[in-house]
């Protein structure tokens, strides 16, 4: 697995921000998992510049960034020049560059440390131009033959200095110099957006509770997670269908939660209904402070245009037309994949999931999917697979010639 798949799970803390979450087809939430034992190089700290626009304008006006996969915001970029797309993620100090790339720009490691070192990274989105963005080198696994060739995350260092406003239903983006007025659309609503430590947390109702600090992340596609003391506390496990899904991790070390249907979410004063859920053990995420009780993702918050204003500590939210009636997506396989040899090899069956009923188990070996070789799969296209329609039969061809039919369900 490499960076991008372990960060993409948020509940994997480090010690300064959950600093879980991150690009690509996030393998977290896929079929496929890949050992790994790249761990980041963190570049020295280098002071980030002022955010600049061409030519005396306030605005980038509108980007359009593409969302296909609906879990990753990817907008059209220059990277010291280089034409590439970046990933947008908030709640890191740092940004992240892939190794291969930033060697084939010039940056390349010392001998005796295998480090970096200060890079001077330059990222500019349209009329804006962010210099000397601090940056962390790392295994991203973008290729330049990807389709849509992604080697670089930017975070915070975006976020802490401009208005990103991401319009998710015409899959757009623009970013406002946070010294010029904001022009809110009509029906847009100022969301309390509170500091607690190193996160910015956002008041959340879970099944019609009082509203908790949650904190939002745009790197997690998870729409909902929540935190052990607040689960535990209000009993939301008792009496309700739940199973197992497999997180993610860094080497090879990918820990099992549990996942089960919320019944009622409410955020932004919009209510959401039948929300499929993380509820990560205190372990897993890595604290046992009840100060703050979860945290929204991706799919939840791509239902809204989000105006982010980290410069004044504010957000808004407009929720799209269709926002609150669109079903979430919903793993309906509990079938976990790691490549090895052109063969799919079972890394985890779901209890009580579509996939154990058809008998499969840990290390079971595939080598077709509905008739199409494994080498043949995508990591979105696996991606799509589990999440499934109800209803659909997928067949599996095991190494040994059987076959295997599994009918999509929803089974917690």
């Amino acid at each position: 697995m490499n960076l991008l798949d372990w960060l993409a799970d948020r509940r994997h803390v480090l010690p300064t921000r959950l600093l879980t979450g991150l690009v690509g087809l996030l393998l977290t939430n896929s079929a496929i998992s890949t050992p790994v034992n790249d761990k980041p190089t963190v570049i020295s700290s280098v002071p980030v510049h002022a955010a600049t626009f061409k030519d005396g304008v306030s605005s980038t006006g509108w980007i359009d960034f593409n969302f296909a996969d609906g879990r990753n915001i990817l907008v059209p970029a220059k990277v010291n020049g280089q034409s590439v797309m970046v990933k947008l993620i908030d709640g890191t100090d740092t940004s992240y560059i892939d190794k291969d790339f930033a060697a084939s720009i010039g940056f390349q490691p010392p001998t005796a440390t295998k480090t970096f070192g200060a890079v001077n990274t330059q990222v500019q989105l349209g009329a804006l131009t962010l210099r000397r963005v601090k940056t962390t080198t790392a295994h991203l696994g973008a290729k330049r033959t990807d389709p849509l060739f992604t080697p670089f995350v930017l975070s915070d260092d975006l976020f802490n200095q401009v208005v990103v406003d991401i319009d998710f239903a015409h899959r757009r983006v623009a970013f406002q110099d946070p010294h010029s007025a904001i022009k809110l659309p009509p029906g847009a609503v100022e969301v309390p957006l509170i500091r607690r430590g190193d996160s910015r947390t956002v008041p959340v109702s879970i099944e019609s509770a009082a509203p908790v600090p949650f904190e939002w992340f745009l790197g997690d596609p998870a729409p909902v997670t929540v935190y052990q003391p607040y689960y535990e506390a209000h009993k939301l496990l008792q009496n309700r269908t739940t199973s197992v899904r497999l997180g993610g991790g860094l080497n090879g070390q990918r820990p099992q939660e549990p996942v089960a249907t919320l019944s009622r979410v409410q955020f932004a004063d919009v209510n959401f209904y039948q929300v499929p859920s993380v509820f990560p053990s205190n372990a897993v995420r890595g604290s046992d402070s009840p100060l703050i009780s979860g945290n929204i993702g991706l799919e939840l918050l791509a239902r809204f245009r989000l105006i982010v204003d980290y410069p004044h500590d504010r957000l808004y939210a407009l929720p799209n037309t269709d926002g609150a009636s669109v079903p979430f997506s919903k793993d309906r396989l509990g079938l976990y994949l790691n490549e090895q040899s052109n063969t799919f090899v079972v890394d985890f069956v779901s209890p009580s999931s579509p996939a154990q009923a058809a008998g499969f188990k840990v290390g079971d070996r595939i080598a077709m999917i509905d008739q199409k070789p494994v080498p043949a799969w995508t990591n979105a296209e696996l991606t799509t697979l589990r999440f499934a329609t109800k209803g659909t039969t997928i067949v599996f061809t095991m190494e040994n010639g059987s076959t295997r039919q599994v009918k999509a369900k929803d089974y917690f």
